[in-house]
Formats: structure tokens, sequence, C-alpha cells
């Protein structure tokens, strides 16, 4: 008996059993990542963490998962309120230099008082003063002193007046007084104010003597600031979580940079030194800052805990007074400064106010006496410092920078000289700053 095959049939039944299997390997596979036991196959627990599901088996900061990481893409710079300093002087125009040495006239008006340290014994309504600044006056000056009474001047005169007949060294000044009282001594000088008043000469006078004050000089250090940024060429084109290239780059150096000038005008000592390094001798320039230059003056010992308004007046008559500065000035504050400044409780608004006030785009506090306003705001590089309780005033008219070299982004070419495959630029300005009239100024020291 012979066997036929069916061919067609044979083709049938192999298409049913691969049907069958391609469906069982299917819903095995469902069944194995779900977890889930079905009625054919086996069941198969899934992963238990992230790390599993990629292969690894502890968790490894540098793996990347499944989950993508929140980035924050914006980066944060400077603010301009840390370099209210800088935003001052920009208002001013600039001057130049072309030393290392900047000289300059920290130009001031003639003197009108000064204060008498000592004075010897009256010989015939006569006495010869040590004073503690006599540069602005001339002979023939008359001169005025805070001494009133009965017996202190003669009767009639409510100020006691003099006339200087002789200046015979340095801050000595001999006066002949013209209506003295009987009782009248030399100790009764010591420690009072001696005020300068018009000059009296006889009919046949045709010239005075030349007051001896002149401009006083001063100078100040140009120091060389600089700061390079470098990106290398793999580097700005490989893909990254935020869009940072180079000129991004020189955005945030720029910033530090005015934050270096900031703190060197604010703190800098000036200096030259030199000094060794990488093996070499280099000359080295610093210049000076506003909390380092002695001619200004200092309010000492400010007691922060018991400011009153009282306090804030006397501070106010400090400022203002004694000086031809400006009736307009700035205050920056550190914090604990500014704190007991706000805690003062003022009633009387025309001595003290409170009102915002935008200069320079900064936001000001502005305080207004009959002395003279004060725009103030806070100063975060003082609290950098350490100083939180103290203060700087400043009479943005008598400050100034000078520029030996102005302020330059430089591209430096590392790539064609073949030292590295970097693009790099340097942004420098060599500069200085200049302290006029320095008692239109002031350091607050609290405590």
């Amino acid at each position: 008996m012979k066997l036929k095959f069916n061919v067609k049939g044979i083709a049938s039944a192999l298409t049913v059993m691969v049907v069958f299997l391609v469906f069982s390997a299917f819903f095995g596979a469902v069944a194995a990542i779900g977890g889930v036991t079905m009625a054919v196959g086996v069941a198969v627990a899934s992963p238990t963490s992230q790390a599993e599901a990629t292969g690894g088996t502890e968790y490894n900061e540098t793996t990347e998962y499944i989950d993508m990481k929140d980035v924050q893409r914006k980066v944060e710079l400077y603010k301009p309120y840390q370099t209210p300093i800088i935003s001052l002087l920009s208002a001013n125009k600039k001057g130049t230099c072309n030393s290392w040495e900047k000289k300059y006239f920290a130009i001031d008006s003639r003197g009108l008082d000064t204060t008498v340290t000592s004075a010897t014994t009256l010989s015939g309504n006569s006495t010869t003063l040590v004073v503690a600044d006599a540069s602005f006056f001339t002979l023939n000056n008359t001169v005025f002193f805070p001494i009133t009474g009965a017996t202190l001047v003669a009767t009639g005169s409510r100020t006691l007046m003099g006339i200087i007949t002789a200046i015979p060294a340095a801050n000595t000044i001999t006066v002949l007084l013209v209506n003295p009282g009987e009782s009248l001594s030399a100790s009764d000088f010591t420690g009072v104010a001696c005020r300068r008043g018009g000059s009296a000469l006889n009919p046949k006078a045709a010239s005075t003597g030349s007051w001896a004050m002149m401009p006083e000089p001063d100078f100040n250090y140009t120091q060389s600031f600089m700061e390079q940024v470098d990106i290398e060429d793999f580097q700005e084109k490989m893909k990254k979580q935020v869009d940072w290239n180079i000129a991004d780059m020189k955005r945030g150096a720029i910033d530090d940079f005015k934050l270096q000038l900031e703190r060197t005008w604010l703190n800098g000592a000036k200096s030259v030194s030199n000094v060794l390094i990488d093996g070499q001798t280099q000359r080295i320039y610093t210049a000076g800052g506003f909390l380092q230059d002695t001619g200004i003056p200092v309010s000492a010992d400010v007691s922060l805990s018991t400011m009153t308004e009282k306090t804030l007046n006397g501070l106010m008559k400090d400022i203002f007074t004694g000086n031809n500065g400006m009736k307009s000035r700035f205050l920056l504050g550190g914090a604990d400064f500014m704190e007991a400044l706000a805690n003062v409780t003022a009633d009387k608004k025309y001595i003290l106010s409170k009102e915002t006030n935008v200069k320079l785009g900064l936001d000001f506090v502005r305080l207004v006496s009959v002395f003279g306003t004060l725009d103030v705001c806070y100063y975060e590089q003082l609290d950098l410092l350490g100083r939180e309780k103290d203060a700087l005033v400043i009479d943005k008219s008598n400050i100034a920078t000078a520029d030996l070299y102005p302020f330059n982004i430089r591209a430096i070419d590392q790539k064609t000289s073949g030292i590295a495959k970097v693009t790099s630029s340097a942004i420098e300005q060599t500069s200085t700053m200049l302290i006029k009239n320095k008692k239109t100024h002031r350091i607050i020291l609290g405590v």
C-alpha cells in the first residue's frame, strides 16, 4: 500500500503551529513583564529598581537611568547692587593717566575754622595760640571765638574777637584781642573754635600777605586688573544641559571683574611692592580705597543699640557741616547699621523723612534733615569684610577714576601659535580712583 502525502495539508498544519508558537511567545512575554501568572508559561518577577532595569546593581549618580534629572538651566550672575561705588563713579567724567602713580590735587575751599589746642598767658591783651590748622589765615585777619560771659568779654560784646598780628610758626598765630573781659585767661581758649573773619587793614595798606593754603597734593597708584576666560573647542561643541559658551563665560567674568574693582575702591591699600612670582621679581602697584584713606573724617564708636533721632541728627550735622560738599550725598551701610537706622522713629517730618528714591538704577531710602539729604542703600560688601556695623558717606561730586588702560576685552590667539586648541579672551583695565575734598566724605564706625 502506497502512502500519499498531501502537501497542501502539511503546509496548513505548519502554518497553524507557527501562529500558535508566536502567540504563545507574545503572551508569555507579557505575563513575564507584568509579573502575572498565566495558564501557560512561568511567572517572572519585575525589576525592583531603576538600577536593575538598566542593568546596574547599585545606585550610581553618574549612570543614566529611566527618569531624567530636572535641571534649572538659568545661570544667575552677580547683581548691580553689589557694586554701588562703581555705579556712583560711572556717572562722573573719567580721567586719564600716563604713569603708575597718578598725582592730583584734593582741591578744597579756604578753611573757615579750626580748634585751639593751647594758649600762652595774655600779655597786653595779646596771646599766642596753637591751632589745629593755621594754613588759611593771613596777617590782619580777624578771628572770632565762641567765648561769652559778663567777665570774659567786654561789656556790651556778645562774642570775643581778635586780629592776627603774627604767624610765628606752623599752626601758630599771635592774636591781639580787641574786646577781652577782665577775667579772661589762657585756659579759656583750650579746645575752643577759632573762626576766620574778614581782614582789617590800616588806611595806607596796598596789599596783604598771601594766604598759605594751596590745593593739597595727593596721589594714588594705578592698579592693573585682568581676568582671562578659556573654552576648549571640543568643550564648546559638546551638547550641554545649559547652553553655555564663550559669550556666557565672558558675561560672568565681566560681572566678577566689576566686583574686583568695587572691592578695591572700597578697601584697597595704596602700595608698591617687589614680589617674587614664578622665580621672577615683579613690581606690583595696588590702588587705595575709601576705608584705607586716612584723610577721610571718621565718626567712631557710634552706638547702634541706642541710636535715636537725636543720634542721627548729630551724625547728619557732622557729615554736612564744616566742609563745602554737596547737600545731597550717599550713605552705604552694612546690615547692622541699616537695621539700627530702620529702627529709628522720627516724628518730626521736617527733620527726618523716609521715602524711596531711585538713582543710577539703585533703590535708595532718602533721609532728609535741615543739614542735608542722604540717599541710603544697604551695602553687602561691608558685610563680606566683617564690617556689618559700619557705613560710608560718599560725596559723588568729589570722586573720580582715571584710566591708564581703559576697560577692554582682548582676544588671545592660542590656536595659530600652536599653544592650545582653545578660544581665549582677556578682560582688562588699568585704573585708579581719586578721592577729592576728603572732608566731604565720612567713615562711620558702629559699635
